[in-house]
């Protein structure tokens, strides 16, 4: 039977407002069906079946309204009565027009009553009411069809002066309701959006669908499913009984409105088959249509929808699983689907149809008999439902959190200790991907939803700049991407010296990600921006460093560390003209290790003079340390001063201030919190970059507020351990701010307070007073907190944290412009190498890694095996 949809308000009252309008209010809603050729009685009975409302004790007014361009459907001049036929097929003619009109709503308004003069109803409580009945049993009076149920109940408010005009609410007859499996909260989701279907032609199949069998005494377990049929038999029947219970306790009712009490009234509690319930009242051709729901558990009810025929059978699959029982599809086509249990003499079965097989149409569950009849070797055996998708979506939520690391072999510890089933290493390894496809997306639909991540961001963060570039066919090349919270902190508390570094990407489209690392006044990471590109090469190195010259400048006093990558080298050399470029002296001494093959006596002499050297401070110190690598390796140290330039990699020859920054480790250190979101699809990997700052901003807020030194505690460690020695010293003035430091086992210093020098170069180098420095003020009572660079205040520190890292909610809830939306970025076109994707990475040469030692068989001696051994061994003759 063709039907429509329509939203039932009730609960709820009528109110005049100010202005004349009249509001429905404290109403609760509920989508329900009736049939496009319904007239007034059919409907009235429909709204009676719905509500659940005994119509002996209660009678029923419904309203409606037509929605304008500027109101509201419950706040309306007048709302219309519905009262007679004409008016119910005006509502059912618009109803049918969803698109254009919406779903209509039907306003309710309850009131009790008594029987009309002239006409006595017969309502038997002991056994049921029904009406246009015939049987030769029937000895009962029969409710003749010409009168309708408007006639034959009619609302006497009069005899009720207590009672407001607009009668009752459910709350107040909730004990007349006839009780189900199931309440009505659960039994029905109200639709505000009047997307319920697209289509107009909903037919629902009604004969014997909502039959579910009850559960006799000898069967021996039932699965767990949800069923809303009859309790009380396998079928409908033509005269629902009612089961008579106790009448309820005698306390009178308070109506809602105003606390206004409602006379005591006789209420009967009966149960009844919620399909049938008023069929008795229906014409003889009408039948009542089935009940739709929509449920939010894991189990499968009647009248539950689902939106795909796949989404219902996996849904069926977890709870076979959970449950240990095996079953076979029967039907399946675009319309029916039907299963049934493995056991040909269980009657477990199953069946979901829905009106057509166009779009957005759903599928609705109408039949399950849901008692296992069959033996224990098919109930408890459920390995048809071991499959990898199915356990994807049962381990799903151990993967909400990034990072979290849940291995194959977890999954198969779990599956066998939570559901007795023994899964192989493959099986769990293509669950971990389902179940990591469900929490993370598809890798390739990532892609596509960076333009409206990018634009979401970049509201929800002011000054946040993100850049996306494809190439001609629409493929994704570059990412950029730097928060509005990490760029104004850089801009005016941090200091103008960034790190950058590349590191491969572990995803299935692998490709690269690129850093630009600082540190604040505390010593801790600070990241500014990350680029995610398709691969790591020249150009994709130099569109990166566009982008962060375009977002910073030409700061000046900026210095730039990176590798020894000879595209960051050439990028920032075209890019950053007027910022000093340095090198990390820890990949200057993996060059050396790897070109010069220095045997191990002679490294352990060399190494800690070339560090000794890129750290010194002074001039004299560094030339003394520069002769020391001459003596040592004159190869490697021509290397150094004439290949590699002292002025790259030794702090006393850089032209610009390194500060306490020699390395490329701060970056590095961001490549190594982003290894595990390195696997991450692309949208899911920036945003996990974005939470993490947003953690970082909230906590070091935080500690920053609560410090108590005027230094940051990482710089007040360092001048308090300074000050310590400076008090052992003997301070001589050569003028009103310059002094003559000596003692305290350093090496005599000549200070000048007014320039913030010191001979020693630690002073103006790192904007940290130095031993020297602290003697003299101390000397002469001068606050030398003032003489240290505002970088390193506690000042500075809460204003790089002012300004929070703000989320950008739930994709279902993001606002994009059309144009943003009709955006397609397509995945990277070199497609993914065959097989198992790499996750360590190859070390670099000359790099300092951890080996197995190896131990000889032969001689138990280290650093080689039995084969190469040609040590001399004993003779055990005698």
């Amino acid at each position: 039977m063709d039907s429509v949809v329509l939203e039932l308000c009730y609960d709820g009252w009528w109110e005049t407002l100010e202005n004349g309008r009249m509001e429905y209010v404290n109403g609760k809603n509920r989508a329900f069906l009736v049939g496009k050729n319904y007239l007034f009685d059919q409907l009235l009975a429909r709204v009676y079946e719905v509500l659940q409302i005994n119509p002996n004790d209660y009678s029923i007014t419904m309203k409606t309204t037509l929605r304008s361009s500027n109101t509201l459907y419950r706040i309306c001049a007048m709302p219309m009565d519905i009262c007679d036929d004409e008016m119910v097929r005006v509502v059912l003619h618009m109803a049918s027009d969803v698109a254009n009109v919406g779903c209509i709503p039907i306003f309710v308004t309850t009131s009790p009553r008594v029987p009309s003069e002239g006409i006595e109803p017969h309502v038997d409580t002991e056994t049921s009411f029904r009406a246009n009945m015939s049987g030769p049993d029937n000895d009962e009076e029969v409710l003749p069809m010409t009168i309708s149920l408007q006639q034959y109940y009619s609302p006497i408010h009069d005899n009720y002066d207590n009672i407001d005009d607009n009668g009752v609410t459910l709350q107040d007859v909730g004990a007349t309701v006839f009780p189900i499996t199931t309440s009505l909260e659960q039994r029905y989701s109200p639709y505000h959006n009047n997307d319920f279907w697209d289509n107009d032609d909903f037919n629902y199949e009604t004969e014997g669908d909502n039959v579910c069998a009850e559960p006799s005494n000898n069967t021996r377990r039932g699965t767990r499913f949800n069923n809303d049929g009859d309790d009380g038999g396998a079928g409908p029947s033509n005269v629902p009984s009612f089961q008579h219970e106790d009448e309820c306790e005698d306390n009178t009712p308070v109506n809602n409105r105003g606390n206004r009490p409602i006379p005591s009234m006789v209420r009967s509690r009966r149960r009844i088959d919620p399909l049938t319930s008023l069929a008795s009242i229906l014409p003889s051709n009408m039948v009542a249509p089935s009940f739709v729901s929509s449920c939010d558990s894991d189990d499968i009810s009647v009248g539950k929808l689902f939106a795909e025929k796949n989404e219902l059978i996996l849904q069926l699959r977890k709870v076979a699983f959970r449950d240990k029982f095996d079953f076979k599809i029967a039907l399946s086509t675009t319309t029916r689907f039907e299963a049934h249990c493995c056991s040909e003499s269980c009657k477990w079965r199953i069946r979901a149809t829905r009106s057509s097989n166009e779009q957005n149409v759903p599928w609705v569950v109408k039949r399950i008999d849901n008692v296992h009849t069959c033996h224990n070797e098919v109930l408890v055996d459920g390995r048809h439902q071991v499959r990898s998708p199915v356990v994807g979506h049962i381990i799903a939520e151990k993967y909400i959190q990034d990072k979290r690391i849940y291995t194959p072999n977890d999954i198969r510890a779990d599956m066998q200790q939570e559901y007795g089933v023994q899964l192989t290493y493959q099986q769990a390894y293509r669950a971990r991907e389902v179940g990591l496809e469900i929490v993370r997306s598809n890798p390739a639909e990532s892609y596509n939803l960076l333009p409206k991540y990018s634009h979401v961001l970049t509201t929800a963060n002011e000054g946040t700049v993100t850049h996306l570039e494809q190439d001609g066919d629409g493929n994704f090349l570059y990412y950029f991407v730097a928060l509005g919270s990490s760029i104004k902190g850089f801009m005016q508390y941090i200091r103008p010296v960034i790190a950058v570094d590349g590191t491969h990407l572990k995803g299935l489209y692998r490709g690269s990600m690129f850093v630009a690392t600082c540190l604040d006044g505390n010593n801790q990471l600070y990241p500014l921006a990350i680029g995610i590109m398709d691969s790591e090469n020249n150009d994709a190195w130099e569109w990166f460093m566009m982008k962060l010259h375009g977002l910073i400048g030409d700061r000046p006093e900026l210095v730039i560390i990176f590798d020894r990558c000879t595209a960051i080298r050439r990028a920032v050399l075209k890019v950053f003209h007027n910022a000093t470029h340095g090198v990390c002296f820890y990949h200057v001494k993996g060059n050396i290790k790897s070109q010069f093959r220095m045997s191990k006596a002679l490294w352990d002499e060399f190494e800690p003079a070339f560090i000794n050297a890129a750290k010194a401070y002074g001039h004299e110190e560094f030339k003394r340390q520069l002769e020391g690598l001459w003596m040592i390796h004159s190869g490697a140290a021509d290397y150094l001063e004439n290949n590699v330039g002292t002025c790259n990699w030794a702090r006393s020859q850089f032209e610009g201030r390194r500060y306490n920054i020699l390395t490329t480790n701060i970056a590095e250190s961001v490549n190594a919190f982003m290894r595990e979101p390195r696997k991450f699809p692309v949208t899911h990997l920036v945003d996990h970059f974005r939470k993490t700052l947003q953690q970082w901003f909230y906590d070091r807020k935080i500690v920053a507020e609560s410090m108590t030194t005027r230094l940051t505690t990482w710089a007040d460690e360092i001048v308090t351990e300074r000050r310590t020695i400076a008090e052992r010293m003997i301070v001589r003035p050569v003028s009103p701010h310059r002094f003559q430091v000596i003692g305290g086992g350093l090496r005599e210093g000549l200070v000048d307070l007014q320039t913030r020098t010191c001979s020693c170069r630690v002073f103006q180098l790192d904007q940290l007073v130095c031993a020297h420095a602290i003697a003299a003020c101390l000397t002469h009572r001068v606050d030398f907190i003032n003489l240290c660079s505002d970088f390193y205040t506690t000042e500075s520190l809460a204003m790089i944290y002012a300004q929070p890292v703000e989320p950008v909610g739930d994709v279902a809830d993001w606002e994009v412009r059309d144009e943003i939306q009709e955006m397609q970025v397509y995945p990277p076109v070199e497609a993914p190498p065959p097989g198992r994707r790499k996750e360590l990475r190859i070390p670099s040469a000359g790099e300092d890694v951890d080996r197995r030692t190896v131990r000889c068989g032969r001689c138990h001696e280290l650093c080689h095996n039995r084969k190469r051994c040609k040590n001399l061994i004993a003779s055990t003759r005698s």
